[in-house]
C-alpha cells in the first residue's frame, strides 16, 4: 500500500494570521517524510484564540476518509493532564488534602511499607507504584469498566518498585488511584466530575471519554508501522484493533480534537481557570529524595526551566501520538495529533516541545522562540 501524499490532502480551516504557516508547513513535511503517519491534526492558539487548525492525510485508509479538524483521535496519557486538573478544582473547592494518606479517599488501598502514599506524591509520579505491563494483553483491551475504583484490583495488592518519595517513577496505575480519591471526594463518579470541572467549562465539546463500544463516526482509526506484538519494525501500515483502554481511565482513556487540546493548554497558559493558589500548585515542582519530580498534576513543568519556557502534556497508545506544548511567555499554545504509530516514532519527536520536536518547531513558528 501506498499512502496519498499528505500534501495533497491538507484541509483548512479557520485564520492562520500571527504564525509562519510556510514554516509549520515545512515542520510538518519533514516529520511526516520520516515517519509517514497516516492522519495528522495540528492546532494552534495565540493571543486568546485559533489561529491554525489543519488536517491532514486519512482518518480511516479503508474507506479513505480524509482527516479534518473535527476528526477524533485517541490523546493517550494527556488524560493525566485533565485529571490533574480536575484534581486542583476539587482542591479549590476545598477539603481535599493532597498531604492526607490517600486510604483517606481510597480506603480499600492497601497500605504500603514506608511514608504514606498522598494525593501530591502520586500526582507527581513519587508514590513508588509500577507502570502497566504484562496484564495489558486481549483479556484486558476486551474488557470494559465503568467505575475507576474497579480498576484497582488490578495492581493495589503489588509491592511497590521503589520507596515512597525516593524518586520519579512514571506510572498510569497512579493516576487511576487518583481518579478512585476524586470520585469520592467529589460524592460522583469520576468521569462525571472531570465533564463537571474541566471539559464543560473549558468547553471542549469533542472530548470525552473512550468507549469503544459506542459508534463515533468522527473517530480516527490507528495504525501502527510496529508489529503489535513483537514491535519489530513494518513497512505498511496495520491496522490497530479497537482496543479498550477503560482500565486506564484516569490515566489514559480520552478522546479529542487538537483545537480542544489547545484550549485545554490555555488552562495552563495563566491564572484564570486555575486560582491563583491553584496555579502555582501546578506550577511548583514536588521535591523527592532524588530531586524534583518533571511532573506536577499531569503535566511536565520541568521545562519551565528552559528556554523558551515551556509546560507540556503527551501520550501514545498502539496507533497514537498526542502532545500539547504551551509557551507561556508567548501565549502560544500547540497540540498535534496522529492515529500512527509512525516509522521512527520511538524517538519521540512528534510530541516533543524541545526544539528539534514537532511542537517546538511548530511554537517557534509562532512567536516562541
Amino acid at each position: 500500500m501506498i499512502l496519498p501524499s499528505l500534501l495533497m490532502l491538507a484541509i483548512e480551516a479557520g485564520p492562520t494570521q500571527a504564525c509562519d504557516t510556510a514554516r509549520i508547513r515545512q515542520a510538518i513535511d519533514q516529520l511526516q517524510s520520516r515517519q509517514e503517519n497516516v492522519g495528522v491534526q495540528v492546532a494552534v492558539r495565540s493571543g486568546g484564540r485559533h489561529v491554525y487548525s489543519r488536517g491532514f492525510g486519512f482518518a480511516d485508509l479503508e474507506d479513505s476518509t480524509r482527516v479534518t479538524p473535527h476528526t477524533i483521535f485517541g490523546v493517550a496519557s494527556i488524560t493525566k493532564a485533565v485529571t490533574g486538573l480536575a484534581l486542583l478544582k476539587l482542591w479549590e473547592r476545598g477539603g481535599f488534602d493532597l498531604d492526607a494518606p490517600i486510604q483517606r479517599y481510597v480506603p480499600t488501598f492497601p497500605v504500603k511499607p514506608g511514608l504514606p502514599i498522598t494525593p501530591r506524591l502520586l500526582a507527581a509520579h513519587l508514590a513508588g507504584l509500577r507502570h502497566w505491563g504484562n496484564e495489558r494483553g486481549p483479556v484486558l483491551y476486551a474488557r470494559h469498566f465503568d467505575d475507576v475504583k474497579d480498576v484497582l484490583p488490578l495492581f493495589q495488592d503489588d509491592t511497590l518498585i521503589a520507596a515512597v518519595g525516593s524518586g520519579y517513577h512514571y506510572s498510569s496505575p497512579g493516576y487511576n488511584v487518583l481518579g478512585a480519591a476524586i470520585e469520592t471526594a467529589a460524592g460522583m463518579p469520576y468521569q462525571r466530575w472531570v465533564l463537571e470541572s474541566v471539559i464543560r467549562p473549558l468547553g471542549l465539546a469533542a472530548t470525552n471519554f473512550d468507549d469503544v463500544r459506542a459508534v463515533l463516526p468522527l473517530r480516527a482509526r490507528r495504525y501502527s508501522f510496529y508489529d503489535l506484538t513483537t514491535f519489530a519494525d513494518i513497512e505498511q501500515p496495520e491496522r490497530v484493533p479497537d482496543w479498550d483502554y477503560s482500565h486506564n481511565m484516569a490515566g489514559g482513556n480520552l478522546n479529542s480534537t487538537a483545537e480542544d487540546m489547545v484550549r485545554l493548554g490555555a488552562a495552563v497558559l495563566a491564572q484564570g481557570f486555575l486560582s491563583d493558589s491553584a496555579y502555582r500548585l501546578l506550577t511548583r515542582p514536588v521535591n523527592s529524595a532524588s530531586g524534583p519530580s518533571p511532573m506536577a498534576f499531569g503535566w511536565f513543568i520541568s521545562g519551565l526551566t528552559s528556554t523558551p519556557r515551556r509546560i507540556t502534556s503527551s501520550g501514545s497508545n498502539a496507533g497514537v501520538q498526542a502532545g500539547i506544548a504551551v509557551f507561556p511567555d508567548q501565549g502560544v499554545v500547540v497540540a498535534a495529533l496522529t492515529n500512527t504509530w509512525g516509522k521512527g516514532s520511538r524517538s519521540g519527536d512528534f510530541a516533543s516541545a524541545a526544539p528539534d520536536g514537532l511542537l517546538g518547531r511548530i511554537g517557534a513558528a509562532c512567536g516562541a522562540r
